[in-house]
């Protein structure tokens, strides 16, 4: 069964004084337990691309559907790690991974059972009180993978 289909998806981006067309009619099928790698010369669109299916970004063409339906906006069902840092400096690493589900009116026991599941799952959990500061690059990525498995999408995409 298909779970997310792009059909002929074209996006332009304004470079000086022309537009440069960043994604040329992408077309492409992704049934339920694929996965997919997106491999390409930098600044070929393999970003723009995962951004407009996690809905961060609208195409001037075609259409993202997921489970048959359009995309229209972000969801909980694609969550989308990026590749820069996205954690918040101010919360300890159990917090940043606990915070989309508190969000979601995910009750405290159940958010730290979640969240403890996947610190351990990442084995960063003798760092779960630690503040994301005090982590290596490498653990700070594998905490903001944890943060987005807690939240149980449907796909994952990552930059």
């Amino acid at each position: 069964m298909v779970k997310l289909e792009a059909k002929n998806i074209v996006k332009y981006f304004r470079h000086d004084d022309y537009q440069l067309k960043a994604l040329d009619g992408v077309n492409l099928k992704v049934e339920g337990g694929d996965f997919v790698c997106l491999i390409g010369p930098s600044g070929c669109g393999k970003s723009t691309f995962l951004r407009i299916v996690a809905g961060l970004e609208v195409p001037d063409e075609g259409e993202i559907l997921f489970d048959g339906k359009p995309v229209t906006e972000t969801g909980p069902e694609r969550i989308l790690v990026f590749q820069e840092g996205a954690l918040f400096p101010w919360l300890k690493v159990l917090d940043n991974v606990e915070f989309g589900l508190k969000m979601a009116g995910v009750p405290k026991d159940e958010r730290s059972e979640i969240s403890e599941r996947y610190l351990d799952m990442m084995q960063l959990t003798k760092f779960a009180n630690s503040y994301t500061y005090q982590l290596s690059t490498g653990m700070k990525q594998r905490v903001t993978i944890a943060r987005a498995l807690a939240m149980d999408p449907d796909v994952l995409l990552m930059r």
